[in-house]
């Protein structure tokens, strides 16, 4: 077989041979056409006239005239009614009549005022002796609520609390305050709880139904 370059070069002498007869055989054909065939353009004489054209003629056109309006027919006036007068009737003068008798108001009974009932106070002395029994009665039913604390029971504590009791008159509790504390604030909270589990308190006596009132109640914490 024939190499590959080999192959190459043959087609590029092939190539080259046919350009060169391509050019050869132009020149031969070229000087030999006929120039007969060319057409050579034609002068053409062009005259342009340099006088001043005469303007155009206006034509005027006849005005249209437009037919007369109709005369407008005036309208006929109306007729105004005659303004009446109001006639205002001239009221009468009222009639005063002089008085000349003082009639004196009727005497009503004075109102009597309406006093509060207020009942009778009873002495202090009767206070203080009802206060301190029914002291003692408040201090029984808060002792029945008791519960020492068990902290307080394994660390030997024990103290007494003195609470001021405020009580209304159908033995609610409003309110309590420690007036004079213990060294342990477990002992202060447990005397305010033991207060709050026993009210409602028994009712009051007569004498303290009146307002509310406070009452001193000790709370001791000792243990046997």
């Amino acid at each position: 077989m024939m190499p590959a370059t080999q192959k190459y070069e043959v087609k590029f002498l092939e190539t080259v041979i046919l350009s060169l007869l391509l050019h050869a055989s132009l020149l031969v054909i070229i000087p030999q056409m006929q120039l007969d065939d060319i057409v050579v353009p034609e002068i053409l004489n062009v005259e342009i006239d340099l006088t001043r054209p005469e303007p155009p003629k206006i034509i005027e056109q006849p005005k249209k005239i437009d037919p007369p309006k109709p005369e407008k027919k005036p309208e006929p006036v109306k007729e105004i009614a005659p303004i009446q007068e109001e006639v205002i009737e001239e009221l009468p003068e009222p009639i005063v009549e002089e008085i000349t008798e003082f009639i004196e108001p009727e005497e009503t009974a004075p109102i009597e005022e309406v006093q509060e009932y207020i009942p009778p106070q009873p002495s202090p002395e009767v206070v203080k002796k009802v206060t301190d029994s029914y002291t003692n009665q408040l201090t029984r039913a808060i002792a029945q609520q008791k519960k020492y604390p068990k902290i307080a029971q394994m660390r030997q504590w024990q103290g007494e609390v003195l609470l001021n009791i405020e009580i209304d008159p159908q033995g609610n509790l409003v309110k309590a305050d420690i007036l004079e504390e213990s060294r342990y604030k477990i002992l202060n909270n447990e005397a305010i709880d033991m207060v709050k589990r026993a009210s409602p308190f028994p009712q009051p006596p007569e004498e303290l139904r009146l307002k509310n009132f406070t009452v001193l109640v000790p709370i001791s914490f000792k243990l046997e």
